[in-house]
């Protein structure tokens, strides 16, 4: 996503409120919830809702996926799980893994890069406690919406001081822009390591 992109993904969701900001955040939770973060330091949206918003959004496509996967994941995973690095023999480790240590696994699937679908499907299939699942799904995704919120929220209180004092508004966009996508890769890469010593377990 390029800085004019995320502007106007910023002003999207100032445009169309709360209900495209949680359809979004279902699909790509940080980064939309950075936007958000952004229009309520303008003075467009809650950040209490936001907040909200962010978390509800991601514990849906997670119970979604879960419920999928009760239902008849199983056959997805036979189907398309090679594309996503579940091969047979991987599946039985995981499957044993949930049944041991469901918050491990879980932690490896919500934060690996590739597989975090297919993997909640599984969790779907194991027919893991739901109350326990949700409990885990969300110790992980309350961290994240907190962090991204507040990004986007400084950062949007950072542009409306430096566009009015210090620098020009195009140079405080793209300042606070490229800040955003460095915190979100730096996630993305702290999420991809913490997968990593989850999946150790295997």
């Amino acid at each position: 996503m390029q800085n004019t992109e995320f502007i106007s993904l910023v002003s999207w969701i100032i445009a169309h409120g709360y209900l495209l900001f949680f359809l979004t955040a279902v699909l790509e939770g940080p980064l939309v919830t950075a936007a958000a973060g952004v229009a309520a330091a303008l003075g467009y949206l809650s950040l209490p809702l936001v907040i909200v918003i962010s978390i509800f959004g991601d514990l849906v496509a997670d119970t979604v996926y879960y419920a999928i996967g009760y239902w008849g994941g199983k056959r997805f995973i036979v189907r398309y799980g090679s594309w996503f690095g579940l091969t047979p023999e991987r599946v039985k480790k995981f499957e044993s893994l949930l049944h041991r240590h469901l918050g491990k696994t879980l932690i490896f699937f919500k934060l690996s890069p590739i597989i975090p679908v297919p993997g909640i499907l599984m969790v779907g299939t194991s027919r893991a406690p739901l109350d326990r699942f949700v409990k885990v799904s969300l110790a992980i995704t309350l961290p994240k919406s907190l962090a991204f919120a507040f990004l986007g929220f400084f950062s949007g209180k950072a542009y409306a001081y430096l566009s009015g004092t210090i620098v020009s508004a195009q140079r405080a966009v793209f300042i606070i822009t490229l800040l955003i996508f460095a915190v979100y890769f730096l996630y993305k890469w702290i999420a991809a390591q913490i997968a990593g010593k989850a999946s150790e377990g295997e």
